[in-house]
């Protein structure tokens, strides 16, 4: 089976979604410096530690994220500390879906979620595809005789 990497649009969708992180942790951080002027760096150095983490982490990530198709159904390599493999037959898809958050519909990206029964991974999910190819995708790993 060949594997190919996810639309790298999700780049962006990851970083976005790391600087609201950092900039929700940095406005708690502030709450919490306010009465000890001690801490006042303290939301400046986690700022900084965020933004450049919501840089520097999603490509990283990117590199490691890979899928493969073929006529006995997918599978999904992910993780870069932890890695895991996971194959998922066609006969065990019970259904499809195709979402997508407000970042993902801007970046024209969308989430697959397979579900399956009778195994430890009841949701699979595979951001980062195209939103036309995750809906191709999905109708295909549902088609009777699909090769």
């Amino acid at each position: 089976m060949q594997l190919s990497h996810v639309d790298p649009a999700i780049i962006g969708v990851w970083r976005w979604h790391g600087i609201f992180t950092a900039l929700f942790v940095t406005v708690m951080a502030v709450a919490f410096s306010l009465p000890n002027p001690a801490l006042w760096p303290l939301p400046l150095v986690i700022a900084v530690a965020g933004v450049a983490f919501a840089w520097l982490w999603p490509p990283v990530v990117y590199r490691h994220l890979q899928f493969g198709v073929d006529e006995t159904g997918i599978a999904i390599e992910s993780g870069v500390i932890w890695r895991s493999r996971v194959a998922l037959p066609r006969i065990r898809i019970q259904h499809t879906d195709v979402s997508q958050g407000p970042l993902e519909r801007r970046y024209g990206i969308g989430t697959l979620k397979l579900y399956t029964a009778g195994s430890r991974h009841v949701k699979i999910e595979l951001p980062g595809l195209n939103h036309d190819e995750a809906l191709a995708l999905r109708d295909a790993l549902l088609a009777e005789g699909w090769s």
